[in-house]
């Protein structure tokens, strides 16, 4: 109760900035809703086409950003207002049946998006910043895009490329008149609420279980501690990402059902919504790109696996499985890549064991389904050891990174459990009069889980912002000069599974400091022994006039510090934290 409090408080603080991302949500949401009507008009239920809507919503809502932040509120306003129009006019033609489902799609879906975003509000009660050094570059990103965003957009190429959160942050932060912090910290976690929601209509649609359907939304919200945990590593564009992945899944999904079926003016429509989305969703992570050939591999070789005969169809499966073990064992003995199971197998085995268990019911009803998601996961933990050799100066990077793998794998597993929820109903129903139950059972065992061991609040390992820092970045904005060059904490970074690492990264609150007071910032290894005489060359020939101690993460020793001081001089002192002026480089 206490998080639902929190969020409330939340809520209640800052109810402009919410109510102003859960009206680019709704909006978001029923442009994808009418948009795809036309084409399939009542073939959808109620629910199928709101779980679209959820799922889609970040398409065009991310359209209109990037309209507003290139070409500005004075031609964008007009123009969006007259869309607005349209969608109120149409939503009277918008009227699917879904029978008695309708009523739970119409009521309940929106009574629990709610409850989840009030749940998720809970997170920013307890972050003073968004955490992780990763935070630090978004928000100078989406802050040089509130700048000048035609001109950044003209360097986008040789300057960084996940840019549609900063074009989504930048353009709510303009329009609603907030820091960009807090919008960071909004976005981040109703972005988080909604990716459960997402889910639905691919289990509804492939097993016609409300329930399934359900559990799949529980287990990706509440079953494992990913992809949540990703806002603790600031992964802010990931997150996004995942959150328009399972709508280009879905839309994918009904190409292959409907493709033959469709008239071609109305599937040509469908293939150009698609072919948008995921180009919105490689614009905000480009890795989803890979994410969607995993999935489309999986999708072809599903279909093929299906006209084998019998006897070689267990012949491939075991050949996966077993290929999928391998992959396992080999990941768990890599001490940089074994933390890629932690969500699932240390933290969250009791919900793991459940779900491959119902993988085998999957496996009765919904054989190709079930088998793609295996042949995902395989192909998935497979793309963490598979070089991008072709890319010049990136020889130690992989097709997908271990932390992006760890955040999506909740994805098919969700899935393989609803699927295997559908497949235990038609089993028990009609056999037992407790059958109709077993999904209920299924949802309250993962909620009962939940509450006794799922977190919502900022996890302490990446926390790197205290308020002390906060109130010396004001510090240091008003005293230090702006040609000051400032050494900051620096820690190796290493998620890949070579010798190599991937370079240095911020340790604590220093990263903030360029972005928020525009003083130049450099790296410096933490361990550094401040007290030795070759620590000192180095800061003079890099020509660092000033040393900051951080509150959080992994700062400097300010003891190495405090017994020199004849080569550095205090000039904020704060019980979390500190700022020296070097003054031993000409003795």
């Amino acid at each position: 109760m206490s998080a639902l409090w929190d969020g409330v408080s939340v809520l209640m603080g800052q109810w402009q900035l919410v109510l102003g991302v859960i009206a680019v949500l709704v909006i978001g949401q029923w442009s994808v809703r009418v948009i795809l009507y036309p084409i399939f008009g009542d073939g959808l239920t109620a629910g199928e086409y709101s779980s679209l809507g959820i799922a889609g919503w970040l398409a065009p809502a991310l359209l209109l950003s990037l309209a507003w932040m290139l070409w500005g509120k004075d031609h964008v306003l007009p123009f969006g207002m007259l869309i607005l129009i349209v969608l109120i006019l149409l939503l009277r033609r918008f009227k699917p049946d879904d029978g008695a489902g309708s009523v739970s799609m119409n009521l309940i879906l929106p009574l629990c998006v709610f409850v989840s975003v009030i749940l998720r509000l809970a997170y920013i009660s307890k972050a003073v910043f968004p955490l992780y050094f990763d935070s630090a570059q978004h928000y100078f990103i989406a802050k040089s895009i509130m700048g000048n965003a035609a001109g950044f957009a003209k360097s986008v190429t040789t300057y960084y490329y996940h840019l549609g959160f900063h074009f989504l942050t930048a353009s709510i932060a303009s329009i609603l008149h907030f820091e960009m912090t807090r919008v960071m910290l909004a976005v981040g976690q109703v972005v988080l609420a909604l990716i459960p929601f997402s889910l639905f209509f691919l289990v509804r649609y492939e097993t016609q279980s409300n329930m399934a359907g359900w559990f799949a939304v529980v287990l990706s919200a509440f079953g494992w501690f990913m992809p949540a945990h990703a806002v603790n590593w600031g992964k802010y564009p990931a997150l996004m990402s995942l959150g328009l992945i399972p709508f280009v899944l879905g839309l994918a999904l009904l190409v292959w059902k409907n493709h033959g079926t469709l008239p071609a003016r109305r599937r040509w429509s469908l293939y150009g919504i698609l072919g948008v989305s995921v180009l919105l969703a490689v614009f905000i992570h480009s890795r989803s790109l890979i994410v969607f050939g995993i999935a489309l591999l999986a999708g072809i070789a599903a279909a093929w696996w299906r006209k084998l005969p019998q006897g070689w169809m267990y012949l491939v499966l075991v050949a996966v499985v077993a290929l999928l073990t391998l992959e396992v064992v080999l990941i768990r003995q890599k001490p940089i890549l074994s933390p890629l199971f932690d969500p699932y197998f240390d933290k969250g085995i009791w919900v793991t064991v459940p779900v491959l268990c119902l993988s085998l019911f999957a496996w009765k009803d919904h054989p190709r389904f079930t088998f793609a998601s295996i042949l995902f996961v395989c192909l998935l933990l497979g793309s963490v050891f598979i070089p991008m050799t072709i890319i010049p100066g990136y020889r130690d990077l992989t097709l997908l990174d271990r932390p992006f793998a760890e955040m999506i794998l909740f994805l098919p597993l969700s899935l393989l459990g609803g699927l295997g929820l559908a497949g235990l109903e038609n089993l028990l129903q009609g056999r037992f009069a407790w059958g109709r139950y077993i999904g209920v059972v299924a949802i309250g065992a993962v909620a009962v889980n939940a509450y006794f061991n799922y977190n919502l609040y900022p996890s302490d390992c990446c926390a790197i912002v205290g308020n002390d820092d906060v109130l010396a970045m004001d510090w240091m904005a008003d005293r230090l000069s702006v040609e000051a060059r400032i050494g900051i904490a620096s820690t190796v970074l290493k998620v890949m599974p070579f010798e190599s690492s991937e370079g240095d990264v911020g340790a604590d609150a220093g990263v903030w400091i360029t972005p928020l007071t525009g003083r130049m910032t450099f790296l410096f290894p933490n361990d550094a022994g401040f007290d030795e005489r070759s620590t000192l060359d180095g800061l003079c020939e890099l020509e660092i006039g000033y040393l900051y101690v951080g509150e959080a993460g992994q700062p400097f020793d300010a003891d190495t510090i405090f017994v020199r001081p004849e080569w550095y001089k205090p000039l904020l002192s704060m019980p979390g934290t500190g700022v020296y002026e070097v003054v031993g480089c000409d003795k």
